[in-house]
């Protein structure tokens, strides 16, 4: 099957993370089947995860004093941010597979309707695949680089003791591990199904360079529209079974990936205006590791949505052009529109917001706005300390 070769760089780590389930026939889609085996895989990683979860929350909430990452510099705003951005950490990836598990066998079923139309594609020509290995270096380097310099301040700048140590270091590389698999396999499999609309575009912009020659060539010509029209209507439903399959997904993981930078810009700005001492130390490192991993994440999810959105766009304004190469193919591209062309494809958070190229833009900007309010508390909180001081 095509759609598997092409994403199977990333399909062994999304299926140990439990984020895609295991399957078995890869060789032919009639053979194409979810092994028992790996549902009980994925509810067993989704019932550990959710139990320990729970454990975690519990501990980091009702003992937050105990993980102060450095106990001397902060205050009590940056103590509480840090507290619920651990806290949104633990929810985030529990989320995620949960909610890939609950949705296997859609991702299952979407995968077997994409092999499908590749026999039609394949036929007709189609070659072209998409490798991720650059990109899914680069965020392996910026997660694993938060990993590295948590554990550089948890181990030996912070009075943490060891048992809490490992916890934090658990979360954190949870976070890191799920939230890089999760985009490097969305950016995976959404350029390529981009690459399959890209080439069917590609096939009906031909009807626009072609001259009408007799009522035979009308007919073919109708007959191969409507095939393309018909595989058209299909990639619009694996786009939205893709978006319901990832949607809660990306709704805690932005939660998450916004609060971070937000709290982690935030407790830069409060070691630079700090007045630092000679037994305080300082989170930069960790701070700067954090808004880069998040952003270049983010970066990859926004620009894999967009890419498979606008091309999806882009079969209308195609459209729009052959519609008057005949009255025949009118009537076709007319029940087309009906359908499908209602709305543009885009890519949702579970229908809270869009995600796009323009997400990110919006995201730094809550984020500033965020910032502003934030610093505001920050210099209340210090006047008052000064007040308290005289």
């Amino acid at each position: 099957m095509k759609i598997l070769r092409d994403i199977r760089a990333m399909i062994w780590p999304t299926q140990v993370c439990a984020l895609l389930p295991f399957f078995s026939g890869e060789e032919h889609e009639e053979n194409f089947r979810l092994s028992k085996w790996g549902r009980w895989y994925g509810r067993v990683i989704a019932a550990l995860l959710l139990v320990s979860s729970a454990l975690l929350c519990q501990d980091v909430l009702f003992a937050s004093l105990e993980y102060k990452l450095v106990a001397s510099s902060l205050g009590d705003t940056e103590e509480i941010n840090r507290t619920i951005e651990t806290l949104f950490c633990i929810c985030s990836y529990t989320m995620m597979v949960l909610s890939s598990v609950h949705n296997g066998s859609k991702h299952w079923s979407t995968l077997r309707d994409i092999a499908r139309i590749d026999e039609y594609l394949e036929v007709n020509g189609f070659r072209e695949s998409y490798s991720c290995r650059l990109l899914g270096a680069l965020v392996a380097a910026t997660s694993t680089s938060v990993v590295l310099v948590a554990f550089y301040y948890v181990h030996f700048l912070s009075g943490i003791g060891s048992r809490r140590q490992w916890i934090l270091m658990l979360v954190y590389s949870l976070q890191m591990l799920y939230s890089g698999v999760f985009a490097v396999y969305l950016r995976t499999i959404l350029k390529n199904l981009a690459l399959r609309i890209e080439f069917l575009n590609r096939r009906l912009d031909e009807f626009t360079r072609q001259e009408r020659r007799s009522r035979r060539n009308d007919r073919e010509n109708w007959r191969e529209l409507s095939n393309l029209i018909e595989v058209f209507c299909k990639f619009r439903y694996i786009t939205e079974n893709m978006n319901c399959v990832a949607g809660v997904g990306l709704l805690f993981y932005f939660g998450f990936s916004f609060y971070t930078v937000t709290n982690q810009s935030y407790l830069a700005f409060s070691t630079l205006t700090a007045q630092q001492s000679a037994d305080m130390a300082d989170t930069m490192g960790l701070s700067c590791a954090w808004v880069l991993a998040e952003t270049v994440t983010m970066a990859v999810i926004c620009s894999s949505c967009d890419c498979l959105a606008s091309e999806a766009n882009t079969t209308s304004q195609i459209l729009a052009r052959v519609y008057g190469k005949s009255k025949e193919f009118q009537n076709i591209i007319d029940k087309f529109l009906t359908k499908s062309i209602k709305q543009d494809v885009q890519f949702t958070a579970y229908g809270f917001f869009a995600i796009d190229n323009s997400t990110l833009f919006k995201i730094f900007s809550a984020v500033t706005t965020y910032l502003v309010i934030l610093i505001q508390f920050k210099q209340l909180e210090d006047s008052k300390v000064e007040e308290v001081e005289v």
